[in-house]
């Protein structure tokens, strides 16, 4: 495998893009408190839909969804550091930076307030806006094991990359082939999905694209450090029980029973938390449950976000 190529990752994410018939428009918004900008993926028109990936990914993991959800405006934000986007050359505040992030592209598009969707890592980001700017945030749709509670205890990839290794070997420790990537989300639940041919290959040769083509894999210890340690999430990162049951917007937490990084009862424990909360459970569903049937996990967001009990108080 030859080293980053910004050129040639564009092609890969230009053929997603292509294979889903998503038009995308590239933007990129200024964030000082992470000092540096992000870039954000657009496509479809209506009511906004923000996106947070997870890692190592980037934003056009949600292109799959996006092309079932055309009558909503996607934001597909790509957190710093992921994908083309430049890393914070300083995490010092995660929870407050974080926040930042999201609140960045809500004021860059004139957005006073919108459903988030996240997964994964992203859903620190969802969990950590949500809690500190509820007036804003219509909905919460955690799709996946989240990043950050404090019930479903850290993930042992956290551990490994809060290590001190040096880039080179994060790069080479987390770069595929598009057959290794397959291999690798079937390790993350989606086994059954990929043996019977429902997750088409082009997402495999872009996900290669994005660890061997952009500096995403290297780039994330820098983030992972600054909020975990081998020994588990740090105190100011760590989203504990109470702070979970602080979040009152509505919530709704999509779990893929296959689900490698959390058990179908810890979800449960999870959602038990939030007075807000509501959970669904998709039996041999992976980590990335939209992976496995986009339009069924679409429509479920659609129907949620359509309008969410928070709009009809206030209504």
């Amino acid at each position: 495998m030859s080293g980053p190529n910004e050129a040639r990752y564009r092609e890969s994410e230009a053929a997603l893009a292509s294979h889903y018939d998503v038009e995308l428009v590239e933007h990129w918004v200024d964030v000082p408190e992470v000092g540096t900008a992000v870039r954000v993926l657009e496509a479809g028109q209506g009511d906004p839909l923000v996106f947070l990936h997870g890692s190592p990914n980037c934003a056009a993991t949600w292109l799959p969804m996006a092309a079932h959800m055309r009558d909503r405006r996607a934001l597909m934000i790509e957190r710093p550091g992921s994908g083309l986007s430049a890393p914070s050359p300083r995490w010092t505040d995660h929870r407050t930076q974080s926040t930042a992030v999201v609140q960045r592209v809500l004021d860059h598009f004139d957005v006073a307030e919108a459903d988030l969707v996240a997964s994964s890592f992203g859903g620190l980001y969802a969990y950590n806006f949500a809690l500190a700017h509820p007036d804003r945030t219509r909905s919460l749709t955690l799709i996946g094991s989240p990043a950050g509670p404090a019930v479903l205890g850290i993930p042992p990839i956290f551990r490994f990359i809060s290590l001190p290794l040096p880039r080179a070997l994060a790069r080479k420790a987390l770069r595929v082939t598009p057959e290794e990537a397959k291999e690798r989300t079937k390790e993350i639940g989606h086994e059954r999905a990929i043996d019977a041919g429902a997750i088409p290959d082009i997402l495999f040769e872009w996900y290669s694209s994005v660890v061997c083509d952009t500096e995403t894999p290297a780039n994330l210890l820098g983030e992972v450090r600054a909020i975990a340690t081998p020994l588990g999430y740090r105190a100011t990162a760590k989203l504990r029980d109470e702070t979970i049951a602080a979040v009152k917007v509505p919530v709704l937490y999509l779990w893929g029973d296959e689900d490698t990084f959390a058990t179908p009862e810890q979800a449960d424990a999870l959602a038990a938390l939030t007075p807000s909360a509501t959970i669904e459970h998709f039996e041999g569903f992976g980590h990335l449950l939209w992976f496995d049937d986009p339009k069924m996990i679409s429509d479920r967001v659609a129907s949620f976000t359509g309008r969410s009990p928070l709009e009809t108080e206030r209504s």
